[in-house]
């Protein structure tokens, strides 16, 4: 009797033990996450999610959609988050500095450091949001800075190739090597303003209000220069590439003779279809934009508006190496979470690396299927990786097939210099502060003054931003 009472306890207890080694209980290490972006494609990011699983089976992943906004908005919401103790494990951001400042990221150094497939991402972007020897974030993907230009409205203007500028004979279309200073002639001689709403041109849609010439000239000339004249220690805003290119910014800023989108008062009431994105209604000529407004294209050409996407002009003709200015986003690891090893790849995934770009690719190819079998537009891919990954970028071409242009960029693209906007310790405050109109040095009102006073702002600017930049960083690594 004993015997039998000793073996159905030894049984009971087997029984116990198989449960608690997962028979009974398969779900006891599984590690659960949460993942937050302003991606507005939110059936990409969920599907991404759902390979990520598969992948990681241990790993469930919960996408955070309660987390509002875009760009700065959605970052301001993330510190509210954090402060009600719901910071997701991962997350994007627009602003690396602001949120490192509050604690709210995890130094990733470790993990970078030690992954294969962060070797293989392009020297200048991996050496972006490091503080010290603190990695905030990893890159995410790479947007081309470019130029759109409206093919209808060249192949129809009879410009010919003269002592100013190089146009194709066969096409009418600009050179796809074209220069700085070629860009700027062909935006004048391709206006035709003021005229009616049938053919009114404006040569240029500006970058956010304004030519970027200060920010991306300098680093296309100078190879030691990065975006906005960064050289990896500090600015350097009284070298001659940034007071030419300021002063051309202000020249052409000044205008408003239709060269580019700044018109006189009143303009805008006489002439309400320019009150527009004019390079999508079929007013403009050109636009110097970001690859992320590739839908355009297709609505554009819903109207018969055919538009390509040139690459950013050189500083000249036959110049060696070109540095394509591109558009960096990230992704950070929040410093509370439990599970750092976990949550870096699941950033790695939605980010830089090379399965999840796999996943990517697979998802969108599959996409545009759906839309071709519907008898819908193809979406065309907007963002890029930020790796040399060849097989990927060999399954890209088709994916943004139609964009006349867009291969001239793709194949300087391992030199592609990126923005700085999203990681540089001081830069937002700077760029408010240059902006500010109590500011007596503020931008709009030296530009108003004329071009002579890039010269007289370069020092003032230099030592603002230095300081603004040393403050920032001084406090990412105390």
């Amino acid at each position: 009797m004993k015997k039998n009472i000793l073996l159905i306890m030894t049984f009971i207890f087997t029984l116990l033990l198989v449960a608690c080694n997962g028979g009974g209980n398969k779900n006891k290490n599984k590690i659960s996450l949460s993942y937050a972006d302003w991606n507005a494609d939110i059936d990409t990011t969920r599907e991404m999610i759902e390979e990520f699983e598969k992948e990681y089976p241990h790993i469930t992943v919960e996408l955070r959609t309660d987390i509002a906004g875009h760009g700065e908005t959605f970052t301001n919401n993330l510190v509210d988050a954090a402060g009600a103790g719901i910071l997701p494990d991962v997350f994007a951001t627009d602003n690396v500095p602001v949120i490192a400042e509050k604690g709210l990221t995890l130094d990733v150094a470790k993990y970078w450091d030690n992954d294969d497939d962060a070797k293989l991402v392009y020297e200048f972007m991996q050496n972006t949001a490091i503080y010290g020897q603190r990695r905030y974030a990893i890159p995410s993907f790479q947007f081309l800075k470019g130029i759109m230009i409206n093919l209808d409205i060249f192949e129809n203007s009879g410009l010919k190739t003269n002592d100013k500028y190089r146009i194709d004979s066969s096409t009418g279309y600009p050179v796809k090597d074209w220069t700085f200073s070629e860009f700027i002639e062909i935006a004048k001689a391709i206006k035709n303003f003021p005229g009616n709403d049938e053919n009114t041109v404006i040569g240029l849609d500006t970058w956010y209000g304004a030519p970027d010439f200060n920010q991306v000239w300098p680093m296309m000339t100078n190879p030691d220069f990065m975006y906005d004249t960064w050289d990896g220690e500090k600015f350097n805003y009284t070298h001659k590439s940034w007071i030419d290119a300021t002063k051309m910014k202000m020249e052409l800023h000044k205008l408003t003779d239709g060269t580019t989108n700044r018109y006189e008062e009143g303009i805008l009431e006489e002439f309400p279809f320019l009150d527009a994105y004019i390079i999508e209604t079929g007013y403009g000529a050109m636009d110097i934009e970001g690859s992320w407004q590739f839908n355009i294209i297709q609505t554009a050409k819903e109207r018969d508006i055919n538009i390509g996407f040139w690459p950013y002009p050189r500083p000249a003709e036959g110049q060696g190496t070109f540095f394509p200015p591109v558009i960096l986003d990230y992704l950070a690891i929040s410093s509370a979470t439990e599970h750092p090893e976990e949550a870096y790849l699941l950033g790695k995934w939605m980010s830089y690396g090379r399965k999840g770009w796999e996943a990517r690719i697979e998802i969108f190819e599959n996409k545009r299927a759906e839309e071709f079998e519907e008898g819908k537009p193809m979406s065309l891919l907007d963002r890029y990786p930020v790796a040399n990954y060849p097989e990927i970028w060999d399954k890209i071409d088709p994916l943004v097939e139609g964009i006349e242009g867009i291969q001239e960029t793709f194949l300087h693209i391992h030199n592609g210099k990126p923005d700085i906007d999203k990681w540089m310790p001081g830069y937002r405050d700077f760029i408010r502060w240059m902006q500010d109109p109590d500011n007596p040095n503020n931008f709009d009102l030296m530009t108003e003054q004329g071009p002579q006073t890039a010269e007289l702002i370069a020092p003032i600017y230099n030592k603002k931003i230095n300081e603004l930049f040393k403050e920032s960083l001084d406090k990412l690594i105390k």
